[in-house]
């Protein structure tokens, strides 16, 4: 996983770490440890809504469950991960993804920023944004390119 770290390397490795199992619970649909890695309060602005709190955060993975079926594994680019003093946020593009590596061209990239504070010892998912880019002439979502 590339990734770059501004401010307290420590924390960012944990973040790192932390990231992996979020990845993990995501790709497994596993919502209850999703759910255990965040904050209580934890609020999500998505590209068509927001939310507050971790029961309606508990529910949308419920809800998007039956759309994540057979082998998927989040892909992540330009991971960038800022932290200091119990709190951290990192930003990325991802798309949740078939494992196999083979691209899913209706699938897009998203924006992704996460926000973690460290409650008890334990860096937890506090906020989480997911956007795409539009062209407002259009109205439209722009596809995310990469240069390989």
């Amino acid at each position: 996983m590339d990734f770059r770290l501004v401010g307290d390397e420590h924390a960012g490795h944990e973040i790192i770490f932390k990231l992996k199992q979020w990845d993990d619970a995501i790709c497994k649909m596993d919502v209850q440890n999703i759910i255990r890695l965040c904050q209580s309060d934890v609020s999500l602005f998505d590209i068509g809504f927001e939310l507050q709190g971790v029961k309606a955060y508990q529910e949308l993975w419920r809800r998007y469950a039956p759309f994540f079926q057979g082998e998927i594994k989040v892909f992540r680019r330009n991971i960038n991960i800022f932290s200091r003093d119990g709190l951290a946020f990192l930003h990325c593009y991802s798309k949740l993804d078939h494992a196999s590596g083979v691209a899913t061209p209706e699938i897009p990239w998203c924006r992704t920023t996460l926000c973690f504070q460290k409650t008890a010892g334990e860096w937890l998912v506090a906020h989480q944004h997911i956007s795409v880019p539009v062209d407002f002439e259009t109205k439209m979502s722009k596809p995310i390119h990469f240069l390989d």
